[in-house]
């Protein structure tokens, strides 16, 4: 199975970023920016890049999300990132790019029609709020 990598965008004020893939590639309606990396690429470059690339905003890594997240064709490591700029502009495998509460993730990521990928994001969400939460006092503090 081939590693991709990719991140989870959540602002100070928990609003996750989503992303919208063109013509809804695989069946997913919602879900995170994230890829394969490119020769002599870190996991955090790449998943640095692909952040940027596929919503268009430039993120600071938090942390390694903990755990693996095997979607169909991947086995997936994200990491946790905080935005720092956002250009609006996106690469065009990305239809549009959106910011949402917890509870609308959730909701827009259970419309994924790929069920290997639904229950990925799922469970990816949950473990990045999870970090986010535990990491709430040390983020505040250095951003």
């Amino acid at each position: 199975m081939k590693k991709s990598c990719g991140g989870v965008v959540i602002s100070q004020t928990g609003q996750v970023l989503l992303r919208e893939p063109k013509r809804h590639y695989d069946g997913y309606l919602w879900t995170f920016a994230k890829g394969e990396p490119s020769s002599g690429e870190s996991a955090e470059q790449t998943a640095l890049r692909e952040v940027f690339e596929e919503t268009g905003v430039r993120g600071s890594i938090v942390g390694k999300i903990p755990g693996f997240f095997e979607g169909s064709t991947t086995s997936n490591e994200y990491f946790l990132m905080l935005p720092v700029e956002d250009t609006k502009e996106f690469h065009w495998e990305t239809q549009a790019v959106k910011w949402a509460t917890e509870q609308e993730a959730r909701t827009l990521l259970s419309m994924t029609g790929n069920p290997k990928g639904r229950k990925r994001d799922l469970s990816l969400l949950e473990a990045a709020f999870a970090l986010f939460r535990s990491s709430a006092d040390h983020i505040s503090d250095s951003h």
